[in-house]
C-alpha cells in the first residue's frame, strides 16, 4: 500500500507541503471545475439534495464517509488504475484520461453533464498524482472537496 500511496513522510515539513499542494490544487481544481459547469451550462439532472447532511450526525457521519472516499477512490482509481493503464499503454498520458473517463462514468446516476465535470476533476487528479508521484495530495484535496461540497452545499 506504501508503494500505492507514494511512501511516506518522514517529518512535519513533509505534511505541510503536501497540504500546502493539496490546498492549492484544490482552489485550482474548483476553478477549472467552475469553467467547465459554466461552459456545459446548467445541469439537467435529479437533484441528490436528498443525499446531503443534515444535523449534526449526518454531518459528523459525512465528514467520515468524505475522508473514506477521499482515500479510497485515490487509491483505486489514481493508484491502481492509473498504474494498470500506464503499464498497459506505455503512456502517462493515456493513463490519465483512462483512469479520468472511467471515473467520470460511474458516477453516471449524475447526469452526463456532471459525468463530463466528474472527469475532468479526476483527470486534474491524475496529473497531480503523476506529478507527485503520490496520492497524499489528491487524497487530503478530494476529502476536503467532498466535505465541503456536502456540508456547505445544504442551506442551514
Amino acid at each position: 500500500m506504501r508503494d500505492l500511496i507514494g511512501g511516506r513522510w518522514s517529518d512535519v515539513s513533509d505534511i505541510l507541503l503536501d497540504l500546502g499542494i493539496a490546498m492549492a490544487f484544490w482552489i485550482i481544481w474548483t476553478g477549472v471545475g467552475e469553467s467547465v459547469k459554466y461552459l456545459l451550462g446548467p445541469s439537467t439532472a435529479k437533484s441528490i439534495d436528498v443525499l446531503l447532511p443534515l444535523g449534526y450526525v449526518e454531518i459528523m457521519t459525512w465528514i467520515l464517509l468524505s475522508i473514506s472516499a477521499g482515500f479510497c477512490e485515490e487509491v483505486v482509481y489514481r493508484g491502481y488504475l492509473q498504474g494498470q493503464f500506464l503499464a498497459l499503454t506505455g503512456s502517462a498520458t493515456i493513463a490519465i484520461l483512462l483512469q479520468g473517463v472511467l471515473f467520470g462514468v460511474t458516477h453516471g446516476y449524475q447526469g452526463t453533464k456532471l459525468v463530463i465535470t466528474i472527469s475532468v476533476y479526476s483527470v486534474l487528479y491524475g496529473v497531480l498524482a503523476s506529478w507527485r508521484k503520490s496520492l497524499r495530495p489528491g487524497m487530503i484535496s478530494h476529502a476536503w472537496s467532498d466535505i465541503f461540497g456536502g456540508v456547505l452545499s445544504r442551506s442551514f
